[in-house]
């Protein structure tokens, strides 16, 4: 019973997944960094995958990244977080117009079936903010990035979630699924290689999915305590009643 149930979950979520992504066939996962102040892009990286019919990783393209150019200063805690200073984007940094193209060239011209995977929504408002600044703010290839974003830590937080039941970051997401990051914390080349590790791991870890699911909807603040005393003893107990549920009822109503 507690095998086809499993099952169940499992379809459950396949079908969500499957709802999210619809037609498409590629995942451009990515990561930006940006400026302290002035919330300008620095650096951008991502990593490009190919999806077979189940949605899961099937083949894994070269990674991405280029730095930027910003008009306004990285800022010290920046820095400090990304080793990324003014003087190494002066010398080793693109205009963010070239940038932009090199990015695109990177993700192909054929992107009918291509959705852009970030965590968060941190980076879509860098991308906003320094496409104004620099005028691009009318560019396809940038609305398209608007138009087929997904925020992955959205999906993550409706069966994944804090002992707090707050949303979790990515380095916690990936402790959770019992991944080690992969290069250094707050490159985005790095941070986008990562999130296609939390994808596959969100799709193939069954078992750790179920688990941190049942966490959430136990650390539910709006669900009745009927509802939660049924669902504690399921999982104490490995089985409950109607007579429980009855019995937890009149507990709430006397």
């Amino acid at each position: 019973m507690l095998k086809e149930k499993s099952k169940v979950f499992i379809i459950h979520v396949m079908k969500f997944i499957n709802k999210l992504l619809n037609d498409a066939n590629e995942i451009i996962f990515m990561d930006f960094e940006g400026t302290q102040l002035t919330q300008e892009i620095i650096a951008i990286g991502a990593i490009k995958i190919e999806l077979d019919n189940k949605k899961r990783i099937k083949k894994t393209h070269k990674p991405f990244k280029i730095f930027i150019r910003a008009e306004g200063v990285v800022g010290p805690v920046v820095e400090h977080l990304t080793g990324i200073n003014d003087l190494f984007l002066f010398q080793h940094g693109d205009k963010f117009v070239d940038a932009i193209k090199k990015f695109k060239n990177y993700c192909g011209t054929n992107l009918n079936q291509t959705v852009f995977m970030t965590y968060g929504n941190f980076d879509m408002r860098l991308l906003h903010q320094t496409s104004i600044i620099n005028h691009l703010d009318d560019d396809d290839f940038i609305h398209l990035i608007y138009k087929k974003n997904i925020d992955f830590s959205n999906i993550v937080a409706k069966f994944c979630r804090s002992s707090r039941n707050e949303m979790l970051s990515l380095f916690d997401a990936l402790k959770k699924f019992e991944i080690t990051p992969t290069g250094d914390a707050h490159d985005p080349q790095s941070d986008a290689i990562n999130l296609s590790l939390l994808y596959n791991a969100f799709l193939t870890e069954k078992r750790i999915l179920k688990e941190e699911y049942l966490k959430v909807l136990l650390n539910n603040p709006h669900l009745p305590a009927p509802i939660y005393k049924i669902m504690k003893k399921i999982v104490t107990d490995g089985v409950a009643t109607t007579d429980d549920l009855s019995t937890f009822i009149d507990e709430e109503i006397r």
